[in-house]
Parts: structure tokens; C-alpha cells; sequence
């Protein structure tokens, strides 16, 4: 009797631990594309390293690039191309700032807004402004415990004929690698590393 009655106690600690163990893994799964944007939105600075490949059907070759990025909240975004030549791109709320050399221009990315819509998407995601996503792409979140997927596709017509997706993954709260996709299909892939 005190036998089987021991049997029964072991069995219940088993479950227990085993609901105890669902409980804690269970968050990891229920990763919401809300909560990973709050995660980016309390970075108020980040940098990271690059490299960039873009793929295009009039290259023999891929043209390679590479650098760091740097996102300081809520709207500030700078690339820095250290190879094969030094290029600097500042994003300040409207303005694209580039620097080649000598040579200084200023955009206003409100005139421009087939180019200008891979920062806004890149700002937005950054600063964890879902509402700006919305208003500008359709949505497709994935994730799984080990990584993220998140597909933006333009809402805006014209800017469809530009740029038709900009795909962002990662992993928890660091994004790993950008690919934006042309209609024609060419596309540039850029790989980002050293989380700082």
C-alpha cells in the first residue's frame, strides 16, 4: 500500500516538473512582433559591423561593401563604408546627409521616397515604431525559438515598382541580416555582426 502510494507521489512530481518546465520554455514561443519591437525601442543606441553584397543582373560580380552602423533613438541612422571606399550616410528625421571624400550632399528623403523607404523601414523597425510599419508595409512576422523573420512589402504602388520587400532577421533582440528585393530580383544582402 505504501509502495503504490509512493509510486503515485513520484508519478505527480514528474508532471508537476514536467508543467513547470512547458511554463518556462512557453515564453520563448510566444515571441509577438510587439514585444520585439519594445525590446528594440529600449535600445536608445546601438552599433554594429557590416558587410554588404549587392546583386545586381549588370554586375559581373556582387559589389561588396563594408562598415558599421550606428541607430541612436528615435530617428538618427549612420552608415559608415569603410571599404572599398570611406562613404559616410547620415539619417536625420528627413535628411540624408552623404559624404564621399570631400564631396557633402544633403536629400530631403521626402522627395525621393523609393529610395528613401529602406531607412524609414530600417528607422521605424529600429525604434520600435510599429505604427510606422503599418502605415507603410504589409506584415509577415515569423519566429521561432532560435530566430525571426520579419517581411515588410510596400503598400505604395510606385514604391512597389522600387523596392519589393525588405526582409529583416535576427535572433531575440540583435537583427542579424537585411535583404531587400527589387522587382527585377536583384537584391542586396548585408550581414550584421558585433552587437555593441
Amino acid at each position: 500500500m505504501t509502495f503504490g502510494t509512493m509510486k503515485k507521489i513520484k508519478k505527480h512530481y514528474r508532471i508537476i516538473s514536467l508543467l513547470l518546465t512547458l511554463n518556462f520554455v512557453a515564453p520563448v514561443y510566444a515571441l509577438e512582433l510587439s514585444e520585439l519591437l519594445h525590446s528594440f525601442n529600449q535600445q536608445q543606441k546601438s552599433t554594429v559591423d557590416f558587410s554588404e553584397e549587392k546583386h545586381a543582373f549588370y554586375f559581373d560580380e556582387p559589389l561588396k561593401s563594408s562598415g558599421y552602423l550606428q541607430f541612436i533613438a528615435p530617428n538618427k541612422l549612420y552608415k559608415f563604408i569603410l571599404k572599398p571606399e570611406k562613404i559616410s550616410q547620415k539619417i536625420q528625421g528627413d535628411e540624408l546627409h552623404i559624404k564621399n571624400g570631400t564631396d557633402i550632399r544633403t536629400i530631403n528623403l521626402n522627395t525621393y521616397p523609393e529610395f528613401s523607404i529602406i531607412f524609414r523601414a530600417l528607422v521605424s523597425f529600429l525604434s520600435g515604431d510599429h505604427a510606422a510599419l503599418k502605415k507603410n508595409f504589409k506584415i509577415n512576422f515569423e519566429n521561432n525559438p532560435a530566430s525571426w523573420v520579419l517581411l515588410l512589402s510596400p503598400h505604395d504602388s510606385y514604391i512597389a515598382s522600387h523596392v519589393e520587400s525588405i526582409k529583416l532577421s535576427g535572433s531575440e533582440n540583435k537583427l542579424n541580416k537585411i535583404i531587400i528585393t527589387e522587382p527585377n530580383k536583384d537584391k542586396s544582402i548585408t550581414h550584421i555582426y558585433n552587437h555593441r
